[in-house]
């Protein structure tokens, strides 16, 4: 008897496994659809900004501030926000030059900002508004370009397995190119994260740096916006960018330049990353997007074959045939499949497994 009740629980929670893939799954490509269907004419910049923080109602994990520029507004930053950007596990906002106006992207024109290169007033000005609205809100805080593509779930995953309550500066590490070496007034043992595939910080790492942007952008020692910026981590929060070389290869960039992601995506380096950097076409942001979706939908797949091998095992210990699961019961009235064969929601269909 304790056998048979083992068995019932072991079933039941396969089952519960295979519904949450299924409507994970179903959400995700709903939400897709959404994305690259919805028309939003004449939609404020007030009205977007509702509507994030609607969508990001109880997610306080992340927060992303996307640097962009007013001439990327309706391109690339759009693209970001009918992608990756609506599945970020808390809240995105883009950041560019005072007077910039979007009816595409959730925005906050910076005061006083321009959209000169390199954007280093713009960077700093980003972060300070990230904390001095949103710092005790979120446990983590990504800086992002508008040409990197993220996989917010698999960051989710990496997030939740640090201890948010350290400091942190989180990045592909960087000293320069061989041209810039010894004239980033950097020291042996210094470094910073490379700005392309994503820099991320504790809230602890972003409260001790925020009040001191003025003082780091009053002591400038190189026109590059992420070595100022680690610069100013080291000098203020005691930290430098993570030495690990998992880095370079969760934290991608790829160094083709315009035609990074262009290609063939069937590549390892896609199939590992969590952030991918340059994209610098939308429509190429749109391509990647369809591709990892693809990825996700065929790991769903096999992960419900491999349940419903699980529940034929189990249900076979039981005395059941597999060709009879969609008539087996739990116990007496309770069935294994309680919604019925072509019906919504129907997960028993036992073609996935293989019988022989």
């Amino acid at each position: 008897m304790a056998r048979r009740k083992r068995l019932l629980k072991l079933i039941l929670g396969i089952l519960i496994g295979i519904f949450t893939s299924h409507l994970f799954t179903s959400t995700k490509l709903a939400t897709f659809d959404m994305c690259y269907s919805r028309e939003r004419k004449h939609i404020t910049p007030v009205q977007l900004i509702r509507e994030e923080d609607a969508r990001a109602s109880n997610k306080n994990l992340l927060f992303v501030g996307v640097m962009t520029a007013a001439k990327y507004l309706d391109s690339r930053a759009k693209a970001v926000y009918d992608t990756w950007g609506r599945e970020v596990p808390g809240k995105v906002m883009f950041y560019s030059s005072e007077f910039s106006y979007s009816e595409h992207v959730p925005l906050v024109p910076l005061d006083g900002v321009d959209d000169g290169y390199p954007p280093q007033k713009k960077s700093f000005m980003m972060l300070k508004h990230m904390h001095d609205h949103y710092v005790d809100q979120y446990e983590w805080f990504l800086r992002a370009d508008d040409d990197v593509y993220i996989r917010p779930d698999r960051l989710e995953d990496l997030l939740r397995s640090v201890d948010s309550k350290k400091p942190w500066f989180i990045g592909q590490t960087g000293r320069g190119n061989s041209e810039e070496f010894g004239l980033l007034s950097l020291e042996t043992d210094e470094n910073f994260c490379m700005g392309g595939p994503g820099v991320i910080f504790s809230r602890e790492t972003l409260k001790r740096i925020a009040p001191h942007v003025e003082d780091c952008l009053e002591h400038l020692y190189t026109t590059h916006e992420d070595v100022e910026l680690g610069r100013c981590v080291r000098r203020f929060a005691g930290i430098s960018c993570t030495w690990s070389y998992e880095m370079q290869v969760i934290l991608y960039h790829n160094q083709s330049g315009e035609n990074a992601f262009t290609g063939d995506l069937k590549q390892k380096e896609v199939h590992r990353a969590i952030t991918m950097h340059p994209v610098k076409q939308p429509q190429y942001m749109y391509r990647l997007h369809r591709y990892v979706k693809g990825l996700k939908i065929q790991n769903d797949q096999q992960e419900s074959i491999l349940l419903h091998r699980d529940i034929a095992l189990s249900m076979q210990e039981l005395g059941y045939r597999v060709s009879r699961l969609d008539f087996a019961e739990l116990v007496k009235g309770l069935p294994l499949f309680p919604i019925h064969r072509g019906a919504d929601g129907y997960l028993g269909d036992t073609n996935v497994l293989d019988k022989s």
